[in-house]
């Protein structure tokens, strides 16, 4: 993280990155020998990795078959982006409770309940947003329903399954 408590570009891409590799372990396991070229490739030129995969032509190191990587590279992104306005928020949230929590301290009136370790990592809601972020992209980027839902459910699958 940047020290404005946002992430760097790069930050953003190594995490979009990752999220893909993982969902694509799901979705398209056969692809994930091409992955890191793909990946390389895609946040060179990702409109024309894109276009290429659209006219099914081949992408920028010869392949000439219709992938999901880069699809799901352009859907990881926006995800990625979504979970950071989440943990921001959470963390601003926690910010908050902490220094009330300190402050009670400070006063000798600590009341606040502890928070439980266990809370899931996204709720049920957020877990349809990023569905439906993933989704849309998938979408706009003019896949079929079809494998626009099977890479929204890979991402949001691979987010809640540990």
């Amino acid at each position: 993280m940047t020290g404005s408590g946002a992430m760097s570009s790069e930050e953003a891409q190594d995490l979009a990155r990752e999220l893909a590799a993982l969902s694509l372990e799901q979705a398209a396991p056969e692809e994930l020998v091409l992955f890191p070229e793909v990946s390389e490739e895609y946040f060179r030129d990702p409109d024309g990795v894109l276009n290429a995969q659209a006219r099914d032509e081949a992408v920028g190191f010869g392949l000439d078959i219709a992938m999901l990587t880069p699809y799901l590279l352009a859907v990881a992104t926006p995800v990625v982006q979504f979970l950071a306005s989440i943990v921001r928020d959470t963390a601003e949230e926690e910010v908050k409770t902490s220094m009330a929590g300190a402050i009670r301290r400070l006063l000798r009136r600590d009341t606040t309940p502890a928070v439980p370790a266990n809370q899931p990592a996204l709720s049920t809601e957020e877990a349809r947003q990023v569905r439906r972020t993933a989704y849309d992209q998938a979408r706009g980027l003019g896949l079929d329903d079809e494998r626009a839902s099977v890479l929204a459910d890979s991402i949001v699958g691979r987010l809640l399954v540990a």
